[in-house]
């Protein structure tokens, strides 16, 4: 049985979302390293709230996915994660157009792992900022 990281690599190397919901929203994986994870979108009217601009949690869920996929790129095949707690601060509005979230690891320790995203538009502004605490378990 594949752990964590290998998962999520090979479905990044096989262009494939490396989970059912980040496939559903659209998301897709720009790159992989070593504490770190880019991901993005395309944003349009389907991803709206009722005021017209990106639901909230479409932004919470890609600034997840950027820090989950950072932590697991540093799992050992017999570890697993899950998020014990988000933090998100909204900057500015997005309507329209591609999403970028960079998510890394700001410190991890053996059990818990603390991550930062930050969530550009494609004018590069800061559209919001999210921190995350993760767990670090056996599989």
């Amino acid at each position: 049985m594949k752990g964590v990281r290998d998962k999520v690599y090979s479905a990044w190397k096989a262009g494939k979302p490396p989970s059912p919901a980040i496939g559903t929203l659209g998301i897709r994986v720009r790159s992989i390293e070593e504490s770190r994870a880019v991901l993005e979108m395309d944003v349009d009217e389907h991803l709206h709230n009722l005021s017209g601009t990106m639901h909230g949690g479409v932004m919470v869920d890609i600034a997840d996915a950027a820090m989950g996929i950072a932590v697991a790129s540093t799992l050992k095949p017999d570890e697993d994660m899950t998020t014990i707690e988000l933090k998100m601060s909204f900057m500015r509005p997005h309507i329209k157009g591609r999403l970028v979230a960079e998510g890394t690891i700001a410190k991890r320790g053996r059990r818990i792992a603390f991550t930062e995203a930050v969530l550009t538009n494609m004018k590069k502004e800061v559209v919001a900022k999210c921190s995350g605490t993760w767990l670090i378990m056996s599989a």
